[in-house]
């Protein structure tokens, strides 16, 4: 079962957020040689997804694959161009989640939650 852990950012800002991945008894769980992928969308059920994060990308960086550290990092780019439902919504609410995918393709989703980005006044 995935860990809810909730993201927000400030639309056209930096973001570095660090996972630290463990086991059922709180042991560091290695990531070497293992693939990741987070995505955020508007909602579950849609087809468009407003951040694509990858370790090929480079949104997504294995800070410490031995102790299991994973880090996302968004610049200010990945998030300013994204639109928002009305002219009024100060914030966008959104949900993303965060899979491994073993060297063997097993895929676990150590991670999921909201995804709030904030409206920028200043471009």
């Amino acid at each position: 079962m995935s860990n809810q852990l909730d993201i927000a950012i400030d639309q056209g800002s930096s973001l570095l957020y660090t996972f630290t991945l463990t086991d059922t008894s709180g042991a560091a769980y290695p990531l070497t040689s293992f693939d990741a992928r987070l995505q955020v969308r508007r909602t579950y059920g849609d087809t468009n997804i407003l951040i694509n994060c990858t370790l090929a990308n480079s949104k997504l960086v294995l800070t410490n694959a031995a102790s299991g550290i994973l880090s996302l990092v968004l610049e200010p780019a990945d998030t300013s161009s994204i639109r928002f439902n009305s002219k009024e919504d100060d914030t966008l609410d959104c949900v993303y989640d965060l899979e491994v995918i073993r060297p063997d393709g097993k895929t676990y989703k150590p991670a999921k939650g909201s995804f709030t980005i904030a409206r920028e006044v200043t471009r």
